[in-house]
């Protein structure tokens, strides 16, 4: 069973600003943990002008739990830059037949 966590984000500037802020200082530590083995995958995607998902899937909760704990300062900066809001959803997913 893996963990996905979704994250939906919604920002007052456009989608290639919020971009430029993202390929900075989120990408590199979501490329840091997938070599590291912490995520098994993430991806991004655009759902509107001023909306996005981030999408990562972890093998075990634990993993999950570390790229919380390291995330959580950048998540708070992107925040404090962008006047972003964030929801985020998380949960156990099950592989069905």
């Amino acid at each position: 069973m893996s963990y996905k966590r979704v994250q939906v984000a919604e920002s007052a500037l456009s989608w290639s600003e919020t971009m430029k802020v993202y390929r900075k200082s989120v990408e590199p530590a979501l490329k840091a943990f997938k070599k590291q083995k912490v995520l098994l995958s993430w991806s991004v995607v655009q759902t509107g002008d001023h909306t996005g998902l981030l999408i990562t899937e972890f093998e075990t909760k634990a993993k999950m739990n570390k790229y919380l704990k390291t995330m959580l300062a950048i998540r708070q900066d992107v925040i404090a830059d962008t006047g972003m809001q964030v929801w985020i959803y998380q949960g156990p997913v099950k592989a069905s037949g």
